[in-house]
């Protein structure tokens, strides 16, 4: 199984602790939260995991190699990018290394449901493109009818919020516009009659530590038990 890590960005939201670290590589519980993405996906079964990198890059190509040398059952192929591609730029900028469908994940968020699960259940559903999504008050902005993802509007109680993670296939890569990020390459996609495959859940733990606040609120989730970190779900 095949997975790819978003790592590029500049983590505004979280300066001053992004100045001088990349937010993949703030530490959780004294480890780089890219750290226990990679040991989740790991321990899950992914054996091929992509990462792009820009901001910053010489640190997270510096850590690959060290999760190399972690993990030599693994193979780690690495994009860094010439300029900020956004989502889905980086995902065509990376586009060789979508030969099957590819589980991708957000480098910036905490999870504790196993991502197998989402894995599996796209290939059950020969989705195209499968988004995993939650309820999650204040992000839920998708619009789900009959199992797919049919629009993206304003924050409301009928929505859903997208966890980040999403199952995307080679020919999903393929149908990508050319846009930076992925809400307005996704309504392009929808207009045309491609539109993404939902998959529900709830009950799980969940949280972007792309602000202060979000990423204070997981260290201390995780020092109080009401956070478990995802390996022990492996």
């Amino acid at each position: 199984m095949r997975a790819f890590v978003l790592c590029a960005g500049r983590g505004e939201r979280l300066r001053p602790l992004t100045e001088h670290v990349p937010k993949p590589l703030l530490p959780i519980l004294g480890r780089p939260l890219l750290f226990l993405l990679v040991e989740f996906l790991v321990a899950q079964g992914f054996r091929t995991i992509g990462l792009n990198a820009w901001y910053l890059k010489d640190q997270i190509r510096r850590r690959v190699k060290e999760l190399r040398r972690a993990y030599p059952e693994v193979e780690f192929h690495l994009y860094e990018e010439p300029q900020l591609l956004g989502t889905c730029g980086a995902l065509r900028h990376a586009a060789s290394f979508f030969t099957e469908p590819t589980l991708v994940l957000n480098g910036d968020i905490l999870t504790n449901f196993p991502l197998r699960l989402i894995y599996e259940e796209a290939l059950r559903q020969r989705a195209l493109c499968l988004m995993f999504c939650h309820r999650f008050p204040g992000l839920n902005r998708l619009r789900i009818r009959n199992g797919y993802v049919t629009d993206f509007t304003e924050d409301s109680p009928e929505g859903y919020a997208y966890t980040g993670i999403q199952v995307v296939s080679p020919e999903w890569i393929s149908l990508l516009p050319p846009e930076r990020e992925l809400v307005p390459a996704y309504r392009q996609l929808i207009a045309r009659g491609h539109l993404p495959r939902a998959l529900v859940a709830a009950g799980f733990y969940w949280i972007d530590i792309g602000t202060p606040e979000n990423y204070r609120r997981a260290r201390l989730d995780l020092r109080s038990g009401k956070a478990v970190l995802p390996l022990a779900l492996a």
